[in-house]
Order: C-alpha cells, then sequence, then structure tokens
C-alpha cells in the first residue's frame, strides 16, 4: 500500500520558490532583506490528483491534512506468530 504525502511549498509572486530558510513573522512578513515575501503556498499529493494552492499558509495546510485523510492509511504489520504454544502445564 502506497503512503501518499502532499508537501506544503511557499513561493515568491514571480512563482519562484521561497526555501524554507526564509522565516517570516506572523503576520508573514519576510524577514531576511533580499526576500520579496510569500506571494502563495501550494501543495500537490503524490496521488496525483489534487492539488492546492492559495495565499494564506495555515489554510493551505489544513486543506492538505483534509486531502490526505481522504487516502487509507496503510495497516502495520502484524506482529509475529510464536512458534510453538506456550507451555502452562510446566512445574
Amino acid at each position: 500500500m502506497t503512503v501518499h504525502r502532499a508537501p506544503l511549498t511557499n513561493h515568491h509572486s514571480d512563482d519562484s520558490l521561497c526555501p524554507p530558510d526564509h522565516k517570516h513573522s506572523s503576520s508573514a512578513k519576510p524577514l531576511p532583506p533580499d526576500c520579496p515575501g510569500r506571494a502563495y503556498s501550494r501543495t500537490v499529493c503524490t496521488c496525483g490528483s489534487w492539488e492546492f494552492k492559495g495565499p494564506g499558509k495555515g489554510y493551505v495546510n489544513e486543506s492538505r491534512k483534509r486531502h490526505l485523510d481522504t487516502h487509507p492509511r496503510p495497516r502495520p504489520k502484524a506482529p509475529p506468530v510464536l512458534r510453538e504454544p506456550l507451555r502452562l502445564d510446566l512445574p
């Protein structure tokens, strides 16, 4: 079973990638002087049929989480079976 991912990326107004090391204030203003600022955030799912783009990073992230919840989660592997039954009649 495939585990789907939808990484969140931030972009400048010229569609260039805003690197993760470009920190922003809580009001989304860029802290580095050479950064023009985040214009939008985008996420694309590895399923290939879903993509979301919006100006608010929080809303895009929430939409990403909702979409990923629509995919079935892989089941954890079962524990190994005991090779011999436990003997409870030992003295």
